[in-house]
């Protein structure tokens, strides 16, 4: 569809955008409709981007597919680790939430493969990698169909009886007297709660335990998310062209790679998290990403100190873009959506360069030659 980079960052920032404002929602739909009606809702939204992505014929009608696919994000990300923690027995209840994020980075190595399959056929491929995300997603909606709500939502709006035949179903028959009475008490505590003191963020923010505990796990998210490492992941394969890899397939294998690497770690935090402690666990990896950045960094800080110099600079007989004629290096022009580099090679040393405009059709030609 001839994206520039402009188009790029919009398709991927509108996904993310509407993740969150759905995940904002989406504490609300839990408790008006039940984990298991929004769990089916989010597989519905994926499905459905994922329909509108493989039919699309523009970039609007992609950047659609895209903000429905994080709609359907926002609402599964606020849902199904509540969901997974309500209906989970108590004591395999942490390592199942844990299991989830392994799922999710497993799903990542594994998209990248199919993606890196794909990336064979140079007109329709990607239409196949967005497309086949319907597929999970479906299995999903199915599975669901046959999986009960969570007894703890149930017992929160007075379906006793209901709760504590799904309860009992759920753990073989077994006796659940215990554990029913547990969640019954855990739920009056915190109607009594909110009836004496007020809304939930309040008592929060206002109870010094609780108000630390607030601002460490916030600040932790918050602080990963402006490392910028989220970046590195979805422009993996655009960063490595920028690098020099000048396959698109070979870049998609090896962000395909970066993805597995990421897998592997999510395995090996799974395994460490009880053997180290979370603390000594979290600042490791803290410390992994700050280095990784750091040389990622320097890679780009070498390589714009190391920009061949443009060498001809004929006049634009088209008026399109005056700026692409002003840049002295290929570092500046390339960053510069509107234009591209037509270069000269002598063995691996660019010997003569423009900087001209893009054609604004064909993101991949000239507007113009000489």
């Amino acid at each position: 569809l001839n994206l520039d980079a402009l188009w790029q960052e919009l398709l991927v920032s509108g996904t993310v955008g509407a993740a969150a404002l759905s995940a904002l929602a989406g504490g609300v739909l839990n408790g008006l409709c039940g984990r298991r009606p929004c769990i089916l809702l989010a597989s519905g939204l994926f499905t459905a981007g994922a329909g509108v992505l493989a039919a699309a014929r523009d970039k609007e009608t992609l950047l659609v597919g895209r903000v429905v696919v994080g709609l359907g994000i926002g609402v599964a990300s606020m849902t199904v680790p509540v969901y997974i923690a309500e209906v989970a027995p108590p004591h395999l209840r942490g390592r199942l939430v844990t299991i989830n994020t392994l799922f999710i980075t497993g799903g990542q190595f594994f998209a990248s493969v199919v993606d890196g399959l794909f990336s064979y056929l140079a007109k329709d491929g990607w239409r196949y990698m967005l497309g086949l995300s319907a597929v999970p997603a479906v299995i999903q909606f199915l599975g669901f169909l046959f999986l009960p709500e969570s007894p703890r939502w149930l017992i929160q709006k007075g379906q006793t009886q209901r709760a504590r035949r799904i309860l009992s179903q759920m753990r073989g028959n077994q006796a659940i007297d215990e554990e029913y009475d547990s969640i019954k008490n855990n739920i009056e505590e915190e109607e009594k709660e909110v009836g004496a003191a007020g809304p939930v963020i309040c008592r929060m923010l206002t109870y010094p335990p609780t108000r630390r505990a607030l601002i460490v796990g916030c600040g932790l998210q918050m602080f990963q998310q402006l490392s910028g490492i989220n970046t590195v992941m979805y422009y993996s394969a655009t960063i490595l062209q920028m690098s020099g890899v000048e396959d698109d397939r070979l870049a998609i294998w090896l962000a395909a790679l970066t993805a597995f690497i990421n897998f592997i770690f999510t395995l090996v935090g799974v395994w460490l998290v009880e053997r180290m402690g979370r603390r000594k666990l979290t600042l490791g990896s803290l410390t992994g990403t700050a280095v990784a950045l750091i040389i990622l960094a320097s890679g780009f800080l070498l390589s714009a100190q190391v920009s061949p110099r443009i060498t001809l600079n004929p006049p634009d007989p088209s008026h399109q873009n005056s700026t692409c004629t002003k840049y002295s290096y290929c570092n500046g022009c390339m960053l510069d959506p509107d234009c591209g580099l037509c270069y000269k090679l002598n063995k691996s040393s660019v010997i003569e360069s423009s900087c001209i405009p893009v054609d604004k059709d064909s993101t991949m030609k000239a507007a113009w030659g000489r």
